[in-house]
């Protein structure tokens, strides 16, 4: 089965449109980040909502749940630049239902987040032998502290460390025994045998398939 994942698009659907068409996948994980760029405008904002919106509906799409999203999930509660009051207004018209969006899933064995599940953030606070992804799901289900939506001076928080929306790759280490796929930091595609961070600007996507990951130039 051939998935393809596409990093942050922020506003960019057409782009990512384009990049399904032509690699016809079985299935589709987006990595977060719909929303936000530079100068863009409440009316940029609801044709992004539409999209999304219809896109969600997709069986075969997986959409996770990016920084800038959480900001309009909230309602600004989790704010980060690039959240404008209007822009949410304009985007509570389209009634998406935020709850068809993921925190993470799987491309076979690659993890996959907005910004990367880093060592030193699972050393911290995910008990010694515990799975990583019991520890993920109770945060999510409010049994323990979100600590995923932490922030760390990276990017202008005072947590200790980020979570999966907000780790920096520079703050970013390799869990052992654990392949990783993300977004979030803009810059040239950045890859090992064990992680790649696909935020190039929609530059590039990666193919799974066959049990191999691979980074396309777009």
């Amino acid at each position: 089965m051939k998935i393809i994942i596409i990093p942050d698009i922020h506003n960019d659907f057409i782009t990512a449109e384009q990049i399904i068409k032509k690699e016809s996948p079985a299935k589709v994980i987006f990595l977060g980040d719909y929303f936000d760029q530079f100068d863009d405008t409440p009316i940029i904002a609801y044709q992004v909502a539409q999209w999304l919106k219809k896109s969600l509906k997709n069986p075969d799409r997986i959409h996770l749940i990016g920084n800038h999203d959480i900001s309009y999930m909230t309602n600004g509660n989790h704010s980060c630049p690039g959240w404008d009051g209007t822009k949410q207004m304009f985007i509570n018209k389209v009634g998406i239902n935020w709850k068809l969006l993921y925190h993470y899933c799987w491309a076979g064995d690659w993890l996959c987040t907005h910004a990367g599940l880093s060592w030193e953030f699972i050393k911290a606070y995910c008990p010694e032998a515990y799975p990583i992804t019991d520890y993920m799901d109770e945060c999510i289900s409010g049994e323990k502290f979100n600590r995923l939506y932490d922030v760390s001076p990276y990017r202008g928080g005072r947590d200790a460390f980020s979570g999966i929306l907000w780790c920096d790759y520079e703050e970013f280490i390799d869990i052992p025994n654990l392949k990783q796929i993300f977004g979030h930091t803009h810059g040239e595609l950045r890859q090992t045998e064990n992680h790649i961070c696909l935020d190039t600007w929609l530059k590039y996507y990666a193919v799974y398939e066959n049990g191999k990951m691979e980074a396309i130039k777009v």
